[in-house]
């Protein structure tokens, strides 16, 4: 093909460059109509929460590289079935209207979920036993009714819920 052809079908025109595309561009109505979806997307609460959930998966996976006495007072690791159990109740629960502040390790061996909101607290703990436990109480330490025994993950979605909005 020769020259002439391959500029004639140049997507910038005939006798246009790059550099004056590029400057018609950003006027264009269509460079407004980008800029407007960015910013809307940039302020989406969805998106937000979607990144939220990816960084607090990204952290629980992070504790399997924890070693034996991890907090120096003879702390066991998370097992690989106690990061499972967090995970998969990170998933289950990442169509709910909230998700932890935190993922970390539990002193008494095991992964530890952090809630927030307001002066409420909550901790839910996949413990390597096995057995999950959960903690409701307020900023001033004062615990909520009894939650012993809540092994479903909705059950404890529902708990912790109930306990943050009231």
């Amino acid at each position: 093909m020769a020259t002439a052809e391959v500029l004639r079908f140049s997507p910038f025109g005939p006798g246009s460059s790059l550099r004056s595309y590029s400057a018609n561009r950003a006027t264009s109505p269509l460079r407004a109509i980008e800029r407007e979806m960015l910013r809307s997307t940039l302020n989406s609460q969805y998106i937000r929460r979607v990144q939220m959930l990816e960084l607090l998966l990204e952290e629980t996976k992070e504790l399997s590289r924890f070693a034996q006495n991890w907090d120096s007072y003879g702390a066991t690791p998370p097992s690989s079935e106690s990061i499972g159990a967090a995970i998969e109740f990170l998933v289950s629960g990442s169509g709910a209207d909230f998700l932890p502040v935190r993922t970390l390790p539990s002193a008494e061996g095991g992964v530890a979920l952090r809630f927030l909101a307001g002066d409420k607290r909550a901790l839910v703990e996949f413990l390597n036993t096995g057995t999950v436990e959960v903690m409701l109480y307020d900023e001033a330490g004062t615990l909520s009714p009894a939650t012993e025994g809540l092994q479903d993950p909705f059950e404890i979605m529902n708990a912790v819920y109930a306990h943050l909005t009231r």
